[in-house]
């Protein structure tokens, strides 16, 4: 939410949608973003070393079991050292980063900001060492070829394991973190600053494909449209933090197709709420100040034409949800005249919101299912 909120705060009304891009951790997001970003592409590796980590280990009690040793010193040393990240101040330092925001809140806290904390901590170390290191992996890059060395663990893995596998617990419950704290606010703040809010006419409406929410009434045929829950949390308390936070809640994903191009706008970005007005999916258009200049190299040649829909993810809440509305914010080009301000950049740019009207989930069509299966 801070996230989406500060970019939105820095921007005129005219590039709201440009920097809702910028604050979640896009291309030209902020530069501490890549310190994570490539976490989850390692996920796997990092399992990979703690399955061999893992049958070391066991290999070795074996062997102590048969030879009737005992176990080495310096592992009772190593169980009794404390842990550097046990106690640090509750209050986070302030960030952009969009993982990093995601991931200190909800049950996997605790195991992340251990996980922030030693990646920040080495990523310092690294770079006060950094030229000597450079001089001694040149000079000693042969020495380790021969020897036959075995590289060590990566420094934090300790740490990222155990919030791998809590993640990896809850990945239902971080879909809605996710939305709620990168789009919620800033959502709000393009709302209010679109020149206009209409609605879609019945045959403009995006389309759904709705099989895997008839899969799932099938799968629970008790299943009946939720009523308003009372609750003791704020009245804009976030749709996740409403649930039990000691297990991952159940979502069905449905997708909608929405048109790239409405009348003579260009989509920004692509949504859906549910009746509480909580953020259930979001998709990225064209920045703003990219969208006619892109229309103008689609027509040179050797371009190809995008395509004429995105896809929009929705998750629904079955506990939850009543409702769905479907929304898309497009550029309008600039009025005629009007392309450039006065130091020359294009800020005439202004945006129109097209919504659906709400779609109760106890009356979704069954003929859309066919239309999409078919």
């Amino acid at each position: 939410m801070a996230a989406m909120s500060r970019g939105y705060s820095s921007a005129s009304s005219n590039h709201a949608a440009e920097a809702l891009s910028l604050s979640s951790g896009g291309p030209q997001g902020p530069d501490h973003q890549y310190i994570f970003s490539n976490w989850f592409a390692i996920s796997a590796a990092m399992f990979a070393a703690a399955a061999v980590s893992t049958t070391a280990s066991i290999a070795h009690c074996e062997s102590a079991t048969d030879d009737k040793k005992t176990p080495p010193k310096s592992d009772a040393k190593e169980e009794e050292e404390e842990d550097p990240y046990d106690n640090f101040p509750e209050k986070d330092e302030p960030t952009q980063c969009s993982i990093c925001l995601t991931y200190r809140q909800g049950p996997c806290r605790p195991y992340w900001r251990k996980v922030e904390a030693c990646t920040k901590d080495n990523e310092l170390k690294s770079d006060d060492k950094k030229e000597g290191d450079n001089d001694k992996m040149t000079s000693n890059s042969d020495n380790k070829e021969e020897e036959g060395e075995e590289e060590a663990d990566p420094p934090c893995l300790k740490y990222m394991l155990p919030w791998i596998d809590c993640a990896s617990g809850f990945r239902n419950l971080y879909n809605l973190i996710e939305l709620d704290t990168n789009y919620t606010m800033g959502i709000a703040d393009l709302e209010n600053e679109a020149s206009k809010n209409l609605c879609w006419a019945a045959s403009k409406t995006p389309s759904v494909n709705w099989v895997s929410w008839h899969s799932y009434l099938q799968d629970n045929p008790d299943w009946k449209l939720p009523t308003q829950q009372i609750s003791d949390s704020p009245e804009h308390a976030s749709l996740w933090k409403l649930l039990d936070q000691t297990k991952d809640p159940v979502l069905v994903e449905v997708k909608a197709s929405v048109n790239i191009m409405e009348d003579e706008g260009m989509l920004e970005c692509a949504y859906a709420q549910d009746q509480d007005g909580n953020v259930i999916a979001f998709q990225y258009g064209t920045r703003p100040s990219e969208a006619f200049d892109t229309e103008k190299k689609e027509g040179e040649e050797g371009e190809t034409k995008k395509e004429p829909t995105i896809e929009l993810k929705i998750r629904i809440l079955p506990e939850r949800t009543q409702t769905i509305t479907i929304a898309a914010a497009y550029t309008q080009p600039p009025a005629e005249g009007k392309t450039e301000s006065k130091d020359g950049k294009k800020d005439s740019f202004h945006s129109i919101i097209f919504k659906s009207k709400p779609i109760r989930m106890d009356q979704v069509p069954k003929e859309e299912v066919k239309e999409e299966s078919s």
